[in-house]
């Protein structure tokens, strides 16, 4: 992971592989998540439960389906042509059944590539295609399944260019939700990038961002006016630290002998009223050896009739000059 394609501007030697996962796997997507400390396995359902944990999609009930777009200039504090774009949508097929749909667009930056004598500027891209579908079991349960290609960067020994590899990949999900009276406990898991390894060029391999989220969320509502929200979430990575050539299941289980701090935790709450306005803050714990990622976040939403829009901005705990300064999310929805 830690050759995890670029970041920020790179000039990039081509003597080596730089590129092991796609980074359009690992980042969160849409405004109202992003607000609240990448909390959603476990959140009730919305337009982009996609990303997090498509089994929600079944406790739309309130919802014949919806669309969604969310933008984010990523890391734009260093770079300016750097970008996370993401569509996804949903729509009821029968009583408990749900489809839906995404597509992820991560912009790359600006690559600078040199062999010592000549250099080349490109301008990469990763994607990724998503299609689920989920179903409500019982009152309280549903699961569901989504199938995605993904398209990820990476440059070989002695090539002026950036290549691109593909694979395919399943995530399964889970999610229990009790409501009583006014309240409501909910639980999510979610198994996500299982699938082939990346070719990355002279017989090497990459593992996918397999990961295992955990989370709970409860749920208050006072006089149909007031609705407060608080969940917490573990998310961790199902990838071996030292064996990059296990198999992709054998790999899943070595990865529970992985160092504890690769766990990131989320802890996010959210306020509504009237089911008009939303205020949202959260804060994300992610050790510096595996990223360094902490900082709190904040969010804002507004609902009106079918329309909806939400932002988020990222505070990085850690002082100076840090690539995550100023990040921001904004997301626009239409729910039928």
């Amino acid at each position: 992971m830690k050759k995890l394609i670029g970041i920020f501007f790179l000039t990039v030697p081509c003597a080596a592989v730089f590129a092991q996962i796609p980074t359009v796997l690992t980042l969160a997507p849409d405004a109202r998540s992003t607000g609240m400390a990448n909390l959603g396995v476990a959140t009730p359902p919305d337009i982009n439960s996609q990303y997090f944990n498509v089994a929600k999609y079944a406790f739309s009930q309130t919802q014949r389906g919806g669309v969604s777009f969310s933008y984010s200039p990523w890391l734009h504090a260093l770079s300016d042509d750097m970008s996370v774009l993401y569509l996804s949508g949903f729509g009821k097929i029968g009583n408990g059944h749900y489809l839906s749909g995404s597509v992820s667009y991560f912009a790359a930056g600006k690559f600078i590539l040199t062999d010592g004598t000549t250099t080349v500027t490109q301008s990469p891209a990763e994607w990724a295609i998503d299609v689920g579908y989920s179903r409500q079991l019982s009152p309280y349960f549903s699961m569901g399944l989504t199938f995605r290609y993904v398209s990820a960067i990476y440059a070989e020994q002695g090539m002026l260019s950036v290549l691109s590899a593909g694979a395919f990949a399943a995530d399964v999900g889970f999610y229990f939700r009790i409501p009583v009276e006014r309240q409501s406990l909910s639980a999510g898991l979610q198994i996500a990038n299982v699938g082939s390894k990346l070719d990355i060029g002279n017989d090497n391999t990459a593992f996918l961002p397999i990961s295992l989220r955990l989370g709970v969320h409860y749920e208050m509502n006072v006089q149909d006016i007031h609705a407060w929200g608080f969940g917490v979430e573990a998310n961790k990575p199902l990838v071996p630290e030292d064996d990059a050539d296990a198999g992709v299941f054998a790999g899943m289980f070595k990865s529970f002998g992985n160092s504890f701090s690769e766990i990131t935790f989320g802890f996010g709450a959210e306020y509504t009223w009237n089911n008009l306005l939303a205020a949202r803050a959260g804060y994300l714990y992610n050790h510096e050896q595996y990223g360094g990622r902490a900082h709190f976040s904040f969010g804002a939403g507004i609902s009106y009739h079918r329309l909806l829009f939400d932002a988020s901005y990222w505070l990085p705990t850690s002082s100076g000059n840090n690539a995550l300064n100023n990040t921001f999310y904004v997301t626009l929805g239409y729910v039928f």
